[in-house]
């Protein structure tokens, strides 16, 4: 099932920053990373790691191919990849 990103604030301000920034081999493992949320989310790879919020709520933790510990978090909702959070944890 392919989804559509939905990204929060902290998520497009850490895209902004990347795509700015000189670090294009983390800006395209980020983009790597969210394209395999959005077209295979529902695969053992994009669901490697599940936390809970403290409401009981799944997240999935998909962590960035590069020299930083940097991670993708998100969610399915319905046709779209909520993504929460990109960084460092």
């Amino acid at each position: 099932m392919s989804r559509e990103p939905e990204y929060s604030e902290q998520a497009l301000r850490a895209i902004q920053q990347l795509e700015a920034g000189d670090d294009a081999a983390l800006l395209e493992a980020v983009a790597d990373a969210i394209d395999l949320i959005c077209d295979h989310g529902d695969s053992a790879e994009a669901r490697r790691e599940q936390l809970r919020t403290r409401a009981g709520n799944a997240v999935w933790k998909v962590s960035v191919r590069s020299a930083h510990d940097w991670v993708v978090l998100w969610w399915p909702d319905g046709d779209a990849a909520v993504i929460a959070f990109i960084g460092r944890l």
